[in-house]
């Protein structure tokens, strides 16, 4: 209902559909352009060779490539399309499109049973082919998590017990907050979901262990907050700031902490996930405000191309820039890091990719944790 409700002032705005799942479409739409007609498997990403320059799109002229078939792709897709076909067919426009979607998702999952292992090598590829590929290689080798989810999703859009069967043989012991390389946390969350909203399927697979599992992570987040120089069970350890720090470790957590306010009523959980989101609006060592467009100490140079090349010195707003990394990977690249500090390791630099770069599923996020807040309060 809180989505129904939103406007988002976008082409498809007035019609008979939210307009968040008119928005997502068009990233669906191109989905299913990734995967081959052929056998059903998918590609592991669309690519030029190297990056563009900071340049606009039109701007854009070195040649696209789809690159290698492998078992994440398969999988992720799979599950993102039977969650796509279980959502879409309610609504009259989509209906057509979720019978194409679910069929696209059984096949990608028949693809990953026919080739479990087939993991994206990019240096490997560039030793056999040219042109040699010079993007982020974003490369898994375990697959478990992603034959979870996508088991799990294909479970719920088609009640077929083999899918149910995959899903308890990849089920994990425990919760984790996902990231992009580890997706078994999706699947656990649309379990929850099942039992959170009283389906039937909920009683298909034990849940208690997950739950169980996830009140311990979250209790551990009441703990940590209790001792923290920002109030927030963020940024405790030197862990909570690797690459996109201020997405997986602070959005990410502030979202498992609000299922578990779901589940237990228990409004310390929620008052904990809205401390991450005050972190995240500045609350935090730095004192930026890290969503482009908000707060008085504002990100203004983002690595992003767009708010770069279109001649505009404000970016664009609603970006979560990745945030303080301790890696600092990008060091030779841009000015000096103003600390070495983890929770310092930040700058508003254009060329800082390492800590000021955007991404979408940083921003799937932030989306998610600021709107289920709003929703809750």
């Amino acid at each position: 209902p809180y989505f129904d409700r939103m406007r988002l002032n976008i082409p498809e705005s007035g019609n008979a559909v939210p307009d968040v799942l008119d928005e997502i479409m068009f990233n669906l739409k191109w989905m299913l352009t990734m995967q081959d007609p052929y056998d059903g498997g998918v590609y592991h990403k669309l690519t030029t060779p190297n990056f563009e320059a900071f340049v606009m799109p039109s701007a854009c002229r070195q040649t696209r490539y789809v690159v290698r078939k492998g078992t994440a792709a398969a999988l992720d897709f799979a599950a993102t399309m039977a969650l796509a076909a279980r959502i879409y067919k309610d609504y009259d426009e989509y209906k057509a499109f979720s019978g194409v979607a679910i069929q696209a998702a059984e096949r990608a999952y028949a693809w990953a049973v026919k080739h479990p292992d087939v993991a994206y090598d990019q240096s490997g590829n560039n030793e056999k082919y040219e042109p040699k590929v010079l993007t982020g290689e974003y490369g898994d080798t375990a697959f478990g998590d992603e034959f979870f989810w996508a088991a799990t999703e294909l479970y719920l859009s088609t009640g077929q017990q083999g899918y149910l069967q995959q899903a308890r043989q990849f089920k994990p012991q425990t919760f984790s907050v996902p990231t992009w390389g580890d997706v078994a946390g999706l699947g656990v969350m649309a379990w929850l979901n099942q039992d959170i909203l009283g389906k039937p399927e909920a009683v298909s697979l034990a849940v208690d262990e997950f739950k169980s599992s996830l009140k311990s992570f979250s209790d551990g987040c009441l703990e940590a907050k209790s001792s923290s120089a920002f109030n927030t069970p963020h940024g405790n350890l030197i862990t909570d700031f690797p690459w996109g720090s201020n997405s997986e470790k602070c959005a990410g957590k502030g979202i498992a902490l609000l299922y578990q306010y779901r589940l237990s009523g228990d409004r310390r959980y929620l008052s904990a996930a809205v401390s991450n989101a005050d972190y995240l609006l500045g609350r935090n060592a730095t004192g930026y405000c890290y969503v482009t467009g908000f707060g008085t100490q504002q990100v203004m140079h983002p690595h992003q191309r767009l708010s770069d090349a279109d001649g505009i010195i404000a970016p664009l707003p609603g970006f979560l820039a990745g945030g303080p990394n301790v890696g600092q990977q990008d060091k030779e690249h841009t000015p000096p890091y103003p600390s070495s500090s983890p929770d310092e390791s930040y700058q508003d630099h254009l060329s800082s990719y390492a800590s000021n770069e955007i991404a979408i599923n940083w921003n799937a996020y932030l989306v998610g944790l600021m709107a289920w807040i709003d929703a809750a309060e």
